[in-house]
Formats: structure tokens, C-alpha cells, sequence
């Protein structure tokens, strides 16, 4: 099955997905009727990509001994009874006290907006370290969202603003500032063009090796 997503891009671009999801994303207002020839008159492609994807990362768990990431970096989860729902990281272990330890829910609440804390306060850092290296006027410095999204580690908004996705924070801090680079150089070049490429090149001259860690780091944990 192939599902239809409408987007602002201008041209048909097809998606396959870790769990097996095809999505194909097409301009506001395309048929459907084209958007399902565009997928089928690539059936080879899809057929080879779909027989050879990776195994999807196992399902997070959320309870007392659990191992979750952080900057790339495995931590342990230790679940303890209190009714102030509160974390505090020490070392590589991250305490968690919520009302019921096995509310798996209320576990994974506490972890998430820990997560958002820190993500906030790293991604925030690294784009102000890397914005001097566009050379663009400090009053162009970009705002920063951040959000839970499942198909893109971050975007750039034709307004200038940042996004980045909140399960970033899990991984390393490489990978990190390889995803924050790339939205920045779509100030300079809002595409994939050549010239894109060539300040990627120039800003962060390893970045493919950024980004083929950051695909592994997503093959383990998701």
C-alpha cells in the first residue's frame, strides 16, 4: 500500500519507511490517480528497496532498567516511586521518580520532557556556535522549534526559522551539529543544489560521515 502525502514541495517524491510505510509527497492539489503512477512507474526501485531495508530497531521500553540514549550515549533508566514526577541524570544512570512505577505511560511522559529540556538547551547552543559560519548578519540568526517528528530529523522554513526533531537530542553530538549545519546552509541555498552541497563542503567538510553515523545511530535505536 502506498500512502499520499500533500506537502508544499514542488515536485513527487517517494518515501520507504524503516517499518515498511511507502509514502509518496506531492504538491498541494496533485491527482491521486498521478501520484500512484509516479510510485508505480518506479516498482522496481520500490520492489529492491523494500526487500532490503533493515530490520526496524527494536520498541523502546519504558520501566526500571531500561536503556535509552542520550548524545549517543546508552542510559539506564532506574523508576522510583513519588508523587512529584521529576528526572535527574547521574553519570550514565537517569533517575526517574513518578506515582506508579509500572505506568509505562507516566515513565515515558517524565523521560520525553526531560528530553525536550535538554534538547532546547544543546540544540540552542550548537546553533548559535554554528550560525557564524554562514557569514550572514547576527540579525539573521533563526528562530529554533522543536518537535516530535517521525520522517526528518529537522527543516528550514522558507521564513528563516529552524526545525529540529526532539529525538535528536538521543543522538551523538556529531550527528547533531550535522543535522543543524544542513538546516543552516538552507539560508544560503534553500535546496539541494550544487551550491548547497559546496557549503556543506565548506562548513563541515566530514558531514557524509556525520550523516552515515547518524543513519546508524537510527538503525539501533529508531
Amino acid at each position: 500500500p502506498v500512502q499520499m502525502r500533500e506537502t508544499r514541495r514542488r515536485t513527487l517524491g517517494l518515501y520507504v519507511f524503516g517499518d515498511g510505510r511507502i509514502e509518496v509527497r506531492v504538491p498541494r492539489g496533485t491527482p491521486r490517480e498521478e501520484a500512484l503512477a509516479f510510485a508505480r512507474g518506479r516498482g522496481g526501485w520500490l520492489r529492491e528497496t523494500v526487500a532490503n531495508r533493515p530490520a526496524p530497531p527494536p520498541q523502546p521500553v519504558y520501566r526500571d532498567g531500561a536503556s535509552h540514549p542520550y548524545r549517543g550515549e546508552a542510559l539506564t533508566l532506574r523508576v522510583r516511586p513519588g508523587a512529584r514526577r521529576r528526572a535527574r541524570l547521574a553519570g550514565e544512570v537517569l533517575w526517574l521518580t513518578v506515582p506508579d512505577p509500572d505506568d509505562g505511560d507516566a515513565v515515558e511522559a517524565v523521560l520525553r520532557e526531560w528530553y525536550r529540556r535538554r534538547a532546547r538547551s544543546v540544540f540552542g547552543e550548537r546553533l548559535a556556535a554554528w550560525f557564524p559560519a554562514l557569514g550572514l548578519p547576527a540579525n539573521a540568526m533563526p528562530g529554533l522549534r522543536i518537535r516530535a517528528m517521525r520522517s526528518r530529523w529537522g527543516s528550514c522554513s522558507s521564513r528563516g526559522g529552524v526545525n529540529l526533531n526532539l529525538w535528536l537530542i538521543r543522538a551523538p553530538l556529531a550527528c547533531i551539529d550535522y543535522v543543524i549545519v544542513h538546516e543552516l546552509c538552507h539560508l544560503l541555498e534553500f535546496n539541494h543544489s550544487p551550491r548547497f552541497y559546496a557549503h556543506m563542503d565548506r562548513i563541515l567538510p566530514d558531514w557524509r560521515h556525520r550523516r552515515d553515523a547518524l543513519r546508524a545511530h537510527q538503525q539501533r535505536w529508531g
